[in-house]
């Protein structure tokens, strides 16, 4: 038998395998993200019961099976965000969380102030209704975790302030673009008007965002941009995100 560990984790997917077993990702402070075998977890509720929901905050208790795989022995909920799970705009908003994380974050990389964040988010969304602002923070706290936090005090090119002429945002070349180097930008680079680039910023530096509708749909953009060009992809919870948009609070 190989190591054992115990872990604080968030579910990010479960996956049923064959009859009786699931396959579950998990992303846990300690040790990053992770894939471990629950047997047994369809053929007896006794065994793991709804433990293994996605976005659920568990303590788990693994077995190292060999290569990426581990085994999950016993887990026990530390929260299982109940609240959120009754409503369709909050449950759009943690499964994008969870699989934004899922592919920002490479196996057994620690990510703890990322892991803290999800957690603070979901706990955000049990409390209260789903705010487009606080998701906008997520995102770019995912993306700071990661290594890919896009540049908004300084031009993304040149490095000089943007000024208060107009600006451009380019997700390829990782941010604002001043006056200047805007004419650089490529096919995906969009204008970012001012009241936008100051709401990021604020929320960049952890400050609170006063900024209306047509503000909030500018900067999901200008993010979704960003986040699609480092992954390489749309994320599946991001349309159903898209499609539940009007409820959100």
């Amino acid at each position: 038998m190989g190591r054992s560990a115990k872990l604080l984790a968030v579910v990010l997917r479960s996956v049923d395998y064959g009859e009786r077993d699931r396959v579950v990702t998990l992303f846990s402070r300690e040790r990053g993200k992770l894939s471990a075998f629950a047997r047994g977890a369809r053929s007896s509720r006794r065994r793991f019961g709804g433990v293994l929901e996605p976005f659920t905050l568990l303590s788990a208790e693994l077995t190292e099976r060999g290569g990426d795989l581990w085994g999950l022995e016993d887990a026990a909920v530390e929260r299982g965000f109940g609240n959120l799970r009754g409503d369709l705009a909050r449950i759009a908003c943690a499964s994008y969380a969870v699989e934004l994380t899922r592919e920002l974050v490479r196996d057994a990389e620690p990510h703890e102030d990322l892991f803290d964040g999800l957690v603070a988010y979901l706990a955000l969304l049990d409390e209260g209704p789903a705010r487009p602002w606080d998701l906008r923070r997520f995102e770019l706290d995912a993306l700071r975790a990661a290594g890919l936090q896009p540049s908004l005090t300084g031009c993304a090119r040149c490095g000089l302030p943007p000024g208060d002429g107009p600006a451009r945002f380019d997700p390829l070349q990782g941010g604002v673009l001043c006056t200047a180097c805007g004419s650089t930008g490529g096919v995906g680079a969009r204008p970012i008007s001012a009241a936008v680039l100051q709401a990021l910023r604020s929320l960049q530096r952890g400050d609170g965002v006063e900024a209306g509708a047509g503000e909030g749909a500018e900067a999901r953009a200008i993010l979704g941009a960003c986040i699609e060009i480092h992954l390489g992809k749309r994320l599946q919870s991001r349309r159903f995100l898209d499609e539940v948009g009007p409820m959100l609070s």
